[in-house]
């Protein structure tokens, strides 16, 4: 379209935005107004950009939306504004798109973990081709604790970290293969799994969960974060909907990468979750207690933020004029 007759037909709505955007406060009303004149001003903006993008209109609208997108997001102008949008709305709203994937993968895992610890644990011979019984008894008894207690609290929260972070990473990455995800998820699952039959073949179930909860919940938690955003790659690329394959696939890389990088600074604290708190001698339920806080306030920043961000139509990925417009496909 001509963006002298969309300047036109919806000058007066963009001004009316504006104007709103200048204001410090807005009632019900006016809020759900510059709601409806902010998404419509931003799909002007996309048709204008494909056309005509350095014409005058294309920059008068492109100043008056990011204005907007400023007052609509609380996200301040300036030298810190990108750190500022990725984690106010970038990160939070990134995880937030995955919530209903991640519940589906941990449903999965536990279940796998389960179902691998009780197959172990009810078949010796399985068991059997972990070690011997004396090995087994080490592992159980001595290995198991002295792993967390080895080595100086600080080197072992960044050892723990730096490879937590390697893996979730990969995760994100490679995910768009599908496989790597997959076996991954799969491997861990069953390591935990016959990790927990050994232990409990000794009778030592309590120091399983007493070592494992407390930054196992948080860790294993981004874990599968990650393997969300992995899969959720996979699928952009094998369902590309009516986008061109390769538009959808940039479009989820763009955005899913904003959760690698959060990953890797969750999993830092996670580390020292595992370095300092796992084997402090602190009573069990306080040490469980700091990984489950942790783990809540990670949920409640991501629901928070990132349902404020995914109501107000706001997006993870960059502008379109900064990544390049969607091309519907036709033909693949």
């Amino acid at each position: 379209m001509d963006p002298n007759l969309l300047a036109e037909m919806h000058g007066e709505n963009w001004r009316e935005l504006a104007d709103l955007a200048k204001r410090n406060r807005l009632d019900p009303a006016q809020s759900q107004r510059f709601l409806d004149l902010y998404r419509a001003a931003s799909k002007d903006l996309s048709q204008i950009m494909t056309v005509a993008p350095d014409s005058l209109e294309a920059a008068r609208l492109s100043a008056i939306v990011h204005r907007a997108r400023n007052h609509l997001s609380s996200v301040p102008a300036g030298g810190l504004s990108g750190i500022a949008r990725y984690f106010a709305i970038a990160l939070p709203l990134s995880i937030y798109r995955l919530r209903w994937d991640f519940v589906v993968i941990a449903l999965a895992f536990l279940a796998a973990s389960v179902l691998a610890g009780v197959w172990a644990g009810t078949h010796p011979e399985v068991l059997d081709t972990f070690g011997d019984y004396e090995y087994r008894r080490q592992f159980a008894e001595q290995d198991f604790v002295e792993y967390y207690k080895e080595n100086p609290n600080g080197f072992f929260a960044i050892g723990v970290w730096t490879n937590n972070a390697w893996i979730a990473v990969q995760f994100v990455l490679l995910g768009v293969t599908g496989v790597f995800v997959l076996q991954g998820l799969l491997l861990n699952a069953v390591n935990v799994g016959f990790s927990g039959a050994m232990m409990f073949e000794f009778d030592r179930g309590a120091d399983f969960f007493l070592y494992i909860l407390p930054h196992g919940i948080p860790e294993i938690s981004c874990i599968l974060l990650a393997a969300a955003a992995g899969l959720r790659l996979f699928f952009a690329w094998v369902i590309p909907g009516p986008q061109l394959r390769r538009t959808k696939l940039a479009r989820e890389a763009r955005s899913l990468l904003v959760v690698a990088g959060g990953l890797v600074i969750m999993l830092f604290l996670s580390g020292l979750i595992e370095g300092f708190v796992t084997p402090n001698p602190l009573p069990p339920a306080l040490k469980i207690a700091i990984g489950v806080a942790y783990t809540a306030a990670i949920v409640v920043y991501a629901g928070t933020l990132g349902r404020r961000a995914a109501r107000a139509g706001l997006s993870a990925d960059l502008e379109d004029h900064e990544a390049g417009y969607a091309i519907v496909a036709t033909d693949r």
